[in-house]
């Protein structure tokens, strides 16, 4: 479990560090707050598909394209 810890940790550090070079102004600007916004619709998709990566993470299932909730 501690080895995918450390993973997320990475990916989430590297995240940290590709937003503070690429898009400085993203903490202070909340656009995803806006409802409506474009901002809020990326943002939900992209916490989603973080979702999708941790529960893949923690729960490896080795699947064949179009065979979702079929194990092979």
């Amino acid at each position: 479990m501690r080895d995918k810890i450390a993973l997320l940790e990475r990916r989430r550090d590297g995240i940290r560090e590709w937003l503070e070079d690429e898009a400085p102004h993203a903490a202070s600007d909340q656009k995803h707050l806006e409802i409506a916004s474009p901002e809020r619709a990326y943002w939900h998709h992209g916490y989603q598909a973080a979702l999708n990566d941790i529960i893949d993470l923690l729960n490896p299932v080795t699947r064949k394209s179009g065979s979702v909730g079929i194990p092979n």
